[in-house]
């Protein structure tokens, strides 16, 4: 009787695991996919606002009053109001708060509406997959905790791998196809995957670990720990009054030499213990940047010590820039895409190659390519929506993918699934460029916009060929194979 009952859990919890195991795959994707597209965010950013005014030199006065006069227009300023300054991605300074945020001109005047809910929609996506902040952050980072761990299992469990490290079966099965392909980007890339894999695991890694330090020896206050990390907030009693910015930023040439302003946040606006942080990127330093406090009259009274603290402390601070690929300029961003994309062909292929040992062909391999082409259409749809239209991409982009997916699971097999969402991106980008050059006019022909656009069109391109019925069975390997989510 009870080997019986034993036997009917077998079938339901063999099911339960391939089920679990391909939503961990989906989240491994689509955490890889936005992770790549993130290292370009500001770029993304730039290109989602072309008709704001773009200048690189700024004029602390101006500064000052633009923000003092929307500091003034607030009825009841939140505790933390931000100031932007102008960068090589993003050359222009813009304010803002948790609710809205505004472009300045070069003369403080106020400019263009600040959109950029499509770059947040793809770094939301990594960073915390649009749940809530705490909660997502730890789930992507214990998704990261186990890339480490499939990383350094997948060396151990394959000891000829260096050796086979050139081989490319690419007239083998498709199951060999994607063994070779597998293992051989899981080489190449090998220390760029654990960097990216270690710096994604400490980000929600950190909040737990700073819970349980906090409640083992400060009876769970974790603000000390924050003080001892990040600094200690200054104690001020000081007259409410406006920020002196221009004062306080004409200093940081003199305590900073060389450095980068990036942005100054206004801490516990409108009360009498507010004070300005600078925040300043650091020449030929891998940190995010050092800090600057001042008063409101803008005095200096302290800096973080990111600089020249404690290591640990350095490195904790240079975890976010080594992630994203935020050093060295543009050619380090081209590399990290390069190598971003290289780990999401190892997500899909592990995936792949553990559906194809099933030996069946199911349910689970439509919904799979359904996923894997879906998420680049679902994302194509939003972008209209946001960037011409300002409306709810996040949930056009969650329904259109839900509805891709369910529409996958009845088609009749993975590859006419992939080609159909192939073509369908490679037209909504195409419908995309267009209308954002009629919605924009000759400002989507300018600078960094057109860059993003050229890219956008060959992107287009990309998917209109691998969705050609040839394009699946060329000589030799092509996109379309290498990232394939179906058998041929």
């Amino acid at each position: 009787m009870l080997l019986q009952t034993l036997k009917n859990l077998v079938k339901p919890a063999l099911s339960a695991h391939s089920w679990l195991g391909l939503m961990l795959g989906a989240v491994m994707y689509a955490i890889c996919l936005t992770g790549t597209l993130a290292v370009f965010f500001e770029e993304i950013e730039r290109w989602e606002q072309p008709l704001a005014a773009s200048y690189s030199e700024l004029d602390p006065v101006a500064a000052e009053t633009g923000f003092q006069r929307w500091f003034a227009s607030m009825e009841a300023p939140e505790d933390h109001l931000y100031l932007v300054f102008p960068s090589t991605a993003l050359p222009m300074m813009k304010v803002a708060d948790s609710q809205a945020s505004y472009y300045l001109n070069a003369d403080g005047t106020m400019g263009e509406r600040a959109y950029d809910d499509f770059s947040h929609l793809i770094t939301g996506l990594h960073i915390n997959l649009h749940l809530p902040e705490r909660l997502g952050l730890i789930i992507v980072s214990a998704a990261g905790a186990l890339l480490v761990g499939l990383i350094i299992s997948g060396f151990l469990a394959h000891p000829s791998i260096l050796r086979d490290a050139f081989r490319l079966r690419s007239g083998g099965s498709y199951r060999l196809r994607q063994v070779d392909i597998h293992n051989r980007l899981s080489v190449w890339a090998a220390p760029f995957h654990l960097m990216i894999a270690v710096t994604g695991a400490y980000f929600g890694g950190a909040l737990l670990v700073m819970g349980l330090y906090a409640q083992v020896f400060y009876d769970g206050d974790q603000q000390q720990i924050i003080e001892q990390a990040f600094g200690a907030e200054p104690e001020l009693v000081q007259t409410v009054r406006m920020p002196e910015i221009a004062k306080a930023y004409g200093q940081l040439a003199e305590l900073s030499p060389g450095g980068e302003p990036l942005f100054m946040i206004l801490h516990d606006a409108g009360t009498e213990t507010a004070f300005m942080e600078f925040f300043v990127r650091q020449p030929e330093r891998l940190i995010y940047s050092e800090n600057y406090v001042f008063n409101l009259a803008g005095n200096f009274i302290q800096r973080d010590g990111f600089l020249d603290g404690p290591a640990a402390k350095q490195i904790v601070y240079s975890v976010y820039r080594l992630h994203f690929g935020h050093f060295g300029g543009v050619a380090v961003k081209f590399l990290y895409v390069v190598l971003g994309l290289a780990l999401t062909v190892v997500s899909v292929t592990g995936i792949n190659i553990w559906l194809a040992k099933r030996g069946r062909a199911d349910a689970l391999d439509r919904l799979w390519a359904g996923f894997v082409w879906g998420l680049p259409l679902a994302l194509t749809l939003s972008a209209p929506v946001q960037v011409l239209l300002h409306g709810p991409g996040e949930w056009v982009f969650w329904l259109s993918l839900l509805c891709l997916c369910i529409w996958a699971r009845w088609q009749i097999e993975p590859a006419q699934i992939r080609r159909r969402y192939q073509l369908g991106t490679g037209l909504a980008l195409l419908f995309l460029l267009l209308s954002y050059g009629l919605h924009f006019g000759a400002s989507a022909f300018q600078g960094v916009t057109l860059a993003v656009n050229i890219a956008l069109l060959l992107l287009a391109l990309f998917f209109l060929r691998a969705a050609l019925p040839s394009a699946a069975h060329g000589a030799g390997l092509v996109p379309a194979d290498i990232v394939s989510a179906g058998r041929e």
